[in-house]
């Protein structure tokens, strides 16, 4: 099978993706020819389009297989920053063309955006734009509003680089909409931090504050251990710039409080030395800040690893030394610092490097290489809009160049005047955008409440809806079993009256084969033997034969009184022989039960009479519910031994049964049929049904009629 694949992949590569091959056409001057050809070109048709199908799959993840293969390596290469820049521009161009081939968009997107979130970094904005603008069309056609919040950061990103913080501003705002849309807090979490980075940077203290309080809000129900610790230190920053050291104190104790549950905590242990370091160095007591770097740059082994840091805190010591007039060994540490910052490109830090190094010579009068480095850290500075650096190199230079003084005070001025314009204009415009934000977010509250709201209303509704058809089918049913019920017991009573009638047939009947016989024992038979015995005294004379015959007649009314005499006993036999009483035939009902369920019966009815005297049909009833109860320890008890006693109290009868079987909960246990039944029937009877049935120890039934010999 696959080396038919392969041969049917191969034929559709040779035909098809040979251009000349495919488009030639092989003219014949002869018509038929050409008829010919067309009508094979037919017939062979329909297994050309097969072909087409059963390939066209493979084709596909053949080419989406080798695009990714190839994105994957001019994207692995493209990171390696020891290339030119150029050399890693030209693989993200060729990563980017290797997508063409890969059909699915969301694939397609998360790919591109590795393209875009790279050159973000190469200072090409024909580049970066080109593919950034072609991914968010992508991302806008997904509708996916985690992908346009991911969109969206990446230009955010973009132009924080650039150092457009409004337009940066803009972006990451977008993103939170999006993220927090798409309920990703801890991206939106993230954005919010972004926000309060640019709004430091405007100068916009009190907005940043804020941003970062509600970043820390959504990191804490996320709990985000490292996005804390980042908070609180800008926080410790943002606060050391307004001076307000015990709040920022506050705020870095924070962070050093997350520190223990961070990965590579030591580094963010030196970190924070680093910021307190700083905040005393704030407040002028630069011999306490000088020892809190020293005991930071006590640590070499983990700064080898962490230049930048290392960089910083070389630099802040080195500067805490010249604040306090100590000289030696500064140039080396400020140089040595330089370096760091200069091999891993970090622009700000090597302004500032060359600005103290600036001050240092300076304040050892070595004005020459002072100018030098403070104007080497100016050009740096506004090469890459470093506003604030560009006005502390105008202030240096003013105090250094005392022949250009005025002319660095000038564009010292010009420079703050137009950064304060700036900032005010941000501010204003960042306070506008977060009201919109406000707005949006509380609209989309609004909006999911109202859902919610409608949501929950509909649940209602339907709920009610359903438990009024559930009740209304209950009722129907309810109805029916209680038509069913009134059937039943109209049936039952019906069974009754006839049966109470048959008695009282069999009972007329007996009455009169009673009377009957009595008429012919006492009359019928005394008066034949009274016609026999006077006949007999008869004294008659004649013929031998009429005495033959005479004594002939004598013997056949003898026969006759005899006869009639017999069939009157039998008559009373029959009159008098009735069925057991109700007494007996609950005794032979026990012990019927007893040898099918292989138990002991004990058995005992005080006043046998008085159970006699109950209606017919109460007796049926009771036997019924006897019946059923021993049925009951037939199937369920696992008893032994049994009793039954019938007794009265007063005006109550009492049938008591009891088993010495495994007992069950009453309440616990489904009640059947026969259970209904039985209480059913003593409800009949205005009596009482109880069962007390501890598990393990056995069950006694007690059911209590009242006695009425008149009761229906």
């Amino acid at each position: 099978m696959k080396r038919i694949k392969t041969h049917n992949y191969l034929i559709l590569r040779e035909a098809f993706t040979n251009r000349k091959a495919f488009l030639t056409f092989d003219f014949s001057s002869n018509e038929s020819t050409m008829f010919r050809t067309c009508i094979f070109c037919w017939k062979e048709f329909p297994y050309v389009v097969i072909l087409i199908i059963y390939t066209l799959p493979f084709l596909t993840n053949s080419q989406n297989t080798d695009s990714a293969s190839d994105f994957e390596y001019f994207i692995k290469k493209a990171q390696d920053v020891s290339l030119s820049i150029e050399t890693r521009k030209e693989l993200l161009r060729e990563s980017h063309a290797a997508l063409k081939h890969i059909s699915a968009d969301s694939i397609k997107y998360f790919k591109t955006s590795k393209i875009v979130e790279i050159s973000s970094s190469l200072k090409d904005s024909i580049l970066f734009h080109s593919i950034a603008s072609e991914n968010h069309a992508l991302a806008k056609t997904l509708d996916n509003p985690s992908i346009l919040g991911d969109s969206h950061w990446n230009y955010g990103s973009y132009y924080l680089r650039e150092h457009d913080y409004e337009q940066s501003y803009f972006h990451y705002n977008s993103a939170f909409k999006y993220f927090t849309s798409a309920n990703s807090f801890y991206y939106a979490g993230k954005m919010l931090y972004n926000m309060a980075y640019i709004s430091r940077q405007s100068n916009d203290f009190t907005g940043a504050e804020i941003l970062l309080f509600r970043s820390i809000k959504i990191f804490e129900s996320t709990n985000n251990i490292k996005q804390l610790y980042r908070c609180y230190n800008l926080l410790g920053n943002n606060s050391d710039d307004l001076e307000e050291f015990q709040k920022s104190l506050h705020y870095y104790n924070e962070a050093a409080r997350m520190i223990p549950k961070l990965e590579n905590s030591e580094y963010y242990q030196l970190e924070n030395l680093n910021n307190l370091g700083v905040r005393l160095y704030k407040m002028k007591l630069y011999k306490e800040a000088l020892t809190v770097f020293n005991n930071a740059l006590a640590y070499p082994a983990i700064l080898k690893l962490e230049p930048s840091l290392h960089a910083r805190l070389l630099d802040n010591s080195a500067f805490c030394q010249i604040s306090i007039g100590r000289y030696e060994d500064v140039a080396h540490s400020l140089k040595f610092a330089m370096a760091l910052r200069d091999s891993i490109e970090d622009t700000a830090g090597s302004v500032m490097s060359r600005m103290r190094l600036a001050l240092y010579y300076g304040k050892v009068t070595d004005t020459i290489q002072a100018i030098d480095y403070a104007k080497e850290g100016l050009r740096l500075a506004k090469g890459y809009y470093l506003n604030s650096n560009v006005l502390y190199g105008l202030e240096l230079l003013a105090a250094l160049d005392t022949d250009n003084t005025n002319h660095y005070l000038t564009q010292h001025i010009s420079l703050n005047k137009s950064l304060n314009t700036r900032d005010r204009r941000l501010r204003n415009k960042f306070t506008a955008i977060q009201y919109e934000t406000d707005k949006y977010i509380q609209e989309n509250e609004r909006l999911f409440s109202q859902r919610m709201w409608i949501f929950i209303i509909a649940i209602s509704v339907t709920t009610i809806l359903v438990l009024i058809y559930i009740n209304s089918r209950q009722n129907a049913k309810n109805k029916e079993l209680l038509f069913e019920r009134e059937q039943q017991q109209y049936n039952e009573d019906m069974f009754l009256m006839a049966l109470s009638q048959k008695t009282n047939l069999e009972k007329g009947k007996l009455e009169e084969r009673q009377r009957i016989s009595q008429e012919l024992h006492d009359d019928i038979v005394s008066r034949l033997f009274t016609l026999r015995f006077r006949w007999q005294s008869v004294k008659l004379s004649g013929a031998a034969s009429m005495e033959m015959l005479h004594q002939q007649f004598l013997v056949t009314l003898e026969q006759l009184e005899t006869d009639i005499r017999n069939l009157s006993h039998e008559l009373r036999e029959i009159v008098f022989f009735q069925e057991d009483s109700f007494s007996i035939i609950l005794k032979k009902i026990g012990l019927e039960k007893s040898e099918i369920g292989k138990f002991e019966f004990y058995y005992q009815c005080n006043e046998p009479e008085v159970w006699e005297r109950l209606p017919y049909v109460t007796q049926i009833q009771l036997r019924r519910l006897f019946e059923e109860v021993l049925q009951n320890v037939v199937k369920h008890a696992q008893a032994s031994k049994v009793s039954a006693h019938l007794y009265r109290e007063l005006d109550i009868l009492n049938i008591e049964i009891k088993d010495n079987g495994m007992g069950f909960n009453p309440t616990k246990s489904k009640i059947g049929i026969g259970m209904k039944s039985l209480k059913t029937r003593s409800q009949k009877l205005k009596g009482k049904f109880d069962i007390h049935a501890p598990i393990g120890v056995g069950t006694t039934i007690s059911i209590q009629i009242p006695f009425n010999p008149s009761l229906p």
